[in-house]
């Protein structure tokens, strides 16, 4: 059994310059039965107008990926970090006891399009990298399928999300923004860009 979200089914939230897809509870939109599947408790797809972003703000006992769609995403945070980030490169953070960081579109003229996953860690030091996937987690594994024919095994749960294109996912059609949770393997045929998360229970 899978369990499929669709994309008009998330919580939408408006802010200046910057509007985000939650798929879990977030916010306002408190639900107490999507707070989090398994270890995943976050997965926001955001589109960030030029020059917009999120000022300085907190994070602890969670690593995040960011995987930008399109544009380019500027990073810096508490440890003195300054970082581009752009699509093909995952942005990994181990927030540990407690990071604090900024996100921005880099560019004045383009929107920023960009999927952030935070998924529940116990690990006590923080740490950063800026890496292509696969991208191994504390807890699990992250990746991003862009042509797939074939099977997803995962180590107990794994969490899919339609970043862009149409997947097919054991006979279920799948377009951007849908997401599917499930705890088997998955039997996936499509083009585009799947993000992956297999984590523990």
């Amino acid at each position: 059994m899978i369990d499929v979200r669709r994309a008009v089914d998330r919580y939408r939230v408006e802010q200046p310059g910057v509007t985000t897809w939650h798929c879990f509870s977030a916010g306002a939109y408190y639900d107490p039965d999507n707070v989090a599947f398994g270890r995943v408790v976050a997965c926001d797809e955001h589109i960030l107008a030029p020059g917009a972003g999120f000022e300085p703000h907190g994070h602890a006992g969670v690593e995040l990926v960011s995987w930008v769609l399109d544009g380019t995403l500027a990073h810096w945070d508490g440890a003195g970090r300054r970082h581009l980030i752009q699509p093909g490169h995952a942005q990994h953070q181990v927030a540990g006891a407690g990071i604090r960081h900024a996100e921005r579109n880099a560019s004045s003229l383009e929107p920023l399009h960009l999927v952030q996953l935070a998924v529940l860690a116990d690990e006590a030091e923080p740490a950063y990298a800026i890496t292509c996937p696969p991208l191994p987690l504390l807890s699990g594994r992250f990746d991003v399928l862009t042509r797939c024919r074939g099977h997803v095994a995962p180590g107990a749960l794994v969490f899919l999300f339609v970043g862009s294109g149409n997947f097919h996912v054991d006979g279920v059609d799948l377009t951007a923004g849908d997401s599917v949770r499930a705890a088997a393997a998955l039997e996936i045929d499509g083009d585009g860009e799947l993000l992956v998360v297999s984590v523990e229970t």
